[in-house]
């Protein structure tokens, strides 16, 4: 068996997302001054997002530029990023979001992750958190001559109606597993019409497009024979906990243990094979 631990040199990881849902906390307006300056050495391109009324969230330059959208309202959200858009950040009142296109180790990612809560909790001094997650997009994208089910079980896969007349070009599955540390949602979709992001995850990608060209904003469908995995690590509270940042990292590691356990389980000896550059 071909070994399915540590850094893979052709990882299919194109996006990863942690996140931390807190009760809200009404004064951030007024301290995303002092936040965006300790936060702009790593993420100089800052971003003000109005959610528009019966419209997608609409993200905006810094400086004034955004009260000036959606009849006057205010932002809602604040977006923090590296010049070339690969890792950064979106705060609001009551979740702050990192997210990435590069993704190497989880630590690294924590690392970052610890960084961006640490700016706000100085501020907030504490986080009432209801909600913890981190969420990893994997495309499975199998070489010429090669098919879906070399590289996933048969059940995560559309399947074939014994019927005359019937093709299946396309499907969704979703199981959702109780884990250790909260639950894990693992989905995979393919085909006709897909494109590689799900739709809940649309506003917050893009803003790692530059956004300013709307072709960039267009998202490409799915190739042929191609698919998004989709492993959701998540943990949740009835009644808020108070926690400080290391709690929050502490947590999210326990959930980041999970989805990998998931993928390197799921996914089949020829996968990683391929994805070790053995095959």
């Amino acid at each position: 068996m071909s070994d399915r631990q540590g850094v893979l040199p052709k990882q299919p990881l194109f996006y990863v997302l942690a996140s931390a849902r807190f009760q809200p906390w009404m004064l951030l307006s007024q301290k995303i001054p002092e936040i965006q300056d300790e936060l702009r050495d790593r993420f100089p391109v800052f971003n003000q997002i109005v959610i528009e009324p019966f419209g997608p969230p609409a993200a905006t330059g810094g400086n004034e530029a955004g009260q000036s959208l959606a009849n006057g309202a205010g932002p809602s959200a604040w977006a923090f990023h590296t010049a070339d858009r690969t890792l950064g950040c979106q705060i609001s009142r009551d979740q702050v979001v990192v997210h990435a296109l590069r993704y190497t180790r989880f630590e690294d990612f924590a690392e970052t992750i610890g960084f961006v809560l640490k700016a706000v909790e100085k501020h907030a001094r504490q986080f009432d958190v209801g909600a913890i997650g981190i969420r990893y997009l994997d495309q499975i994208a199998p070489r010429a001559g090669e098919s879906l089910d070399q590289y996933l079980p048969t059940a995560f896969l559309p399947q074939q109606l014994r019927a005359p007349g019937f093709e299946a070009i396309g499907g969704m599955s979703q199981t959702i597993y109780r884990t250790a540390s909260g639950v894990l949602q693992a989905r995979f979709w393919t085909g006709n019409g897909y494109v590689s992001v799900p739709d809940d995850l649309v506003p917050l990608y893009i803003l790692t497009r530059d956004f300013t060209d709307p072709s960039a904003l267009q998202l490409a469908k799915l190739e042929p024979n191609h698919g998004t995995l989709d492993s959701d690590s998540t943990w949740a509270s009835a009644s808020p906990e108070r926690m400080n940042t290391s709690a929050i990292i502490s947590k999210l590691r326990d959930l980041h243990a999970h989805a990998n356990d998931f993928f390197r389980t799921a996914c089949t000896e020829h996968a990683f094979k391929v994805w070790r550059g053995e095959a």
